[in-house]
């Protein structure tokens, strides 16, 4: 049984409605009420269990705003009009129609056909319905139309008025009507709540946000989550729910809370509305290093230099970026093999796709390492996948590693990052042939820096650009002979050495300008420090800081050859690899 509630405008409608046969599926009530007092009935109705609300005119537009119930509204039929104006047949003169256009329209209809003299006024609001009256009066008309509202001001400025009244034809409309909108009603309430379930029961934590970050709804695990209120906290929401919003795209972000790093998606749910989904996908400890992470929010970065690798650089940019086999790069640590990573992904995919970044010498299980990588890229789906220190991935891991690679969607470029000739490891039986034929389709090798010495000014400037844009930094600039004589280090660090150079300079430099004294005087530290550790190894620190001392002190007189070096020590390289992370 469907319960159901008429609230009559008007004594007669309830006394229609108390008369008829009221089909089988619906338990109807009868209340009186008109307007604001209809919308307190059907208030309480709503607290009382009723399941439908049937009305008319005003009173049912009022009610439809303020509950989630099905509304039906009885609507004025030929025959209602058809009674009435057979009511005042024998008013010949002086009888006007006041009402909005579903009333005024039909009844103009019916008024041409039977070339009856009614005057039709159609109003928009019942503010309206007072000064029309009155004019009326003043032009003598003394007979008005229309529903409740129209009647009742009729009387109190003094004309007659007739009430356009519903009969049993309209009722018994909208009852049918009634059923139609409730099983319909009931049937995407049923869909809602599985919805509303599902969202709720997600395997991760979701909320929905509006643009100025007030939480629309929350799932079970969202409120669970320890991080909860650290992520909507944090002012990176704003940023990432902007770029949903502009973009109406995916977008991907980590949010630093005070112990831990967050990793989100956030996703559009209605562009109309501005609601932007967050889901948390993992977290991990500040302290850890995450075997696969996920990046957004790519910029553009530059390439640096003038000598002939930078140009060269520049110019198969393209190429490279747009190839459909991975691209390989190669290069000492230091070289800006990361760099130059992100900006061929900046190229492809702008800030439309995050990067997959997986840090190949931590991958140590077979099984949970293609479990994590297969979750993160089904998550994705189009982007960058960025491995890092891939000749240091263990060698039973590397086939896994392969599988991965040759199943990934058309819409995923492969990135790969290594420090020593692929080649060589294939040769020596470290590195899988399967995997570097995969990997090796396009490599590109990155000079060290002692190679391209030409090009320290250029990164000299455009370190500081970036210290002063970023930690506000007063050094703008460097002499000309400060990067001459920056020009004569043998840079074992790399691009990473000098960025730490030029940022210790910008800091402890009082002036705008970095003089030559100044490069000196910190280069001399350096290599003091360097010598001093050459001579002696400390045995200061903790078992694993020595530990870190005696791997550093075998890699500088193995010239940086880290299968040498691991060689050395008895340990395979991967190990080496996670003990320097570390």
């Amino acid at each position: 049984m469907i319960k159901t509630l008429l609230i009559a405008p008007y004594q007669g409608l309830a006394e229609t409605a108390k008369k008829m046969d009221v089909p089988d599926e619906i338990e109807l009530d009868v209340t009186i009420a008109n307007l604001e007092e209809g919308v307190r009935v059907a208030k309480l109705a709503e607290k009382q269990g009723y399941e439908l609300i049937i009305s008319r005119g005003g009173t049912a537009s009022m009610i439809q705003e303020v509950v989630s119930l099905p509304v039906v509204h009885i609507d004025i039929t030929g025959y209602d009009m058809l009674r009435v104006f057979t009511l005042i047949r024998g008013i010949k003169h002086g009888v006007a129609l006041v009402g909005y256009a579903n009333i005024s329209q039909g009844a103009a209809t019916i008024c041409n056909i039977l070339e009856f003299d009614v005057k039709m006024i159609t109003i928009q609001s019942r503010n309206e319905v007072r000064g029309n009256l009155e004019k009326l009066k003043q032009q003598g008309y003394t007979v008005v139309i229309g529903d409740v509202i129209t009647v009742q001001v009729a009387e109190q400025v003094g004309l007659r008025g007739v009430l356009i009244t519903s009969g049993r034809e309209a009722v018994t409309d909208a009852l049918e009507e009634g059923k139609r909108v409730y099983y319909f009603f009931r049937r995407v309430n049923n869909q809602f709540y599985y919805f509303q379930e599902t969202f709720h029961l997600m395997p991760f934590p979701v909320v929905l946000l509006r643009r100025d970050g007030a939480i629309l709804e929350k799932n079970l695990l969202f409120e669970q989550y320890n991080g909860s209120d650290e992520i909507l906290k944090s002012s990176t929401i704003y940023t990432i729910m902007k770029r949903v919003l502009e973009s109406k795209t995916n977008q991907w972000a980590e949010i630093e809370g005070e112990n831990s790093i967050y990793e989100l998606q956030a996703f559009l749910v209605n562009q109309t509305e501005a609601i932007v989904g967050l889901s948390i996908h993992s977290s991990f400890n500040k302290r850890e290093t995450k075997t696969v992470r996920i990046i957004g929010n790519s910029v553009h970065v530059p390439i640096i230099g003038e000598t002939d690798q930078a140009m060269s650089l520049r110019e198969n940019f393209q190429q490279y970026t747009h190839s459909d086999g991975a691209v390989c790069i190669i290069g000492e640590p230091g070289t800006g093999k990361y760099t130059v990573a992100r900006a061929m992904h900046f190229k492809r995919f702008g800030q439309e796709a995050p990067i997959v970044v997986i840090e190949g010498s931590y991958l140590t299980d077979a099984t949970s390492s293609q479990k994590e990588i297969q979750t993160k890229i089904s998550a994705v789906q189009r982007g960058t996948i960025l491995i890092k220190d891939i000749d240091a991935v263990q060698y039973e891991i590397q086939n896994t590693i392969q599988r991965l690679l040759c199943n990934l969607p058309k819409t995923m470029k492969v990135i790969v990052l290594a420090e020593t000739s692929l080649e060589k490891l294939v040769y020596e039986r470290s590195f899988h042939k399967g995997l570097y034929n995969e990997i090796s389709k396009n490599v590109l090798h990155l000079l060290p820096l002692r190679e391209r010495k030409e090009d320290i000014g250029a990164f000299a400037e455009y370190f500081l650009a970036k210290f002063h844009e970023e930690d506000g930094n007063e050094t703008i600039g460097i002499r000309q002979d400060a990067i001459q004589y920056l020009m004569q280090f043998h840079w074992q660090g790399n691009i990473s050495q000098l960025e730490k150079v030029i940022r210790e300079l910008s800091i402890m430099t009082p002036a705008n300008y970095i003089e030559l004294s100044h490069v000196k005087k910190l280069l001399h530290n350096y290599e003091h420090m360097s010598s001093v550790e050459d001579q002696r190894l400390s045995l200061d620190g903790t078992l694993k800081e020595i530990e870190r001392k005696i791997i550093e002190l075998v890699l500088q007189e193995e010239d940086y050859n880290q299968s040498n070096a691991a060689k050395r020590l008895d340990i395979n390289r991967s190990t080496l690899w996670r003990k320097l992370k570390e």
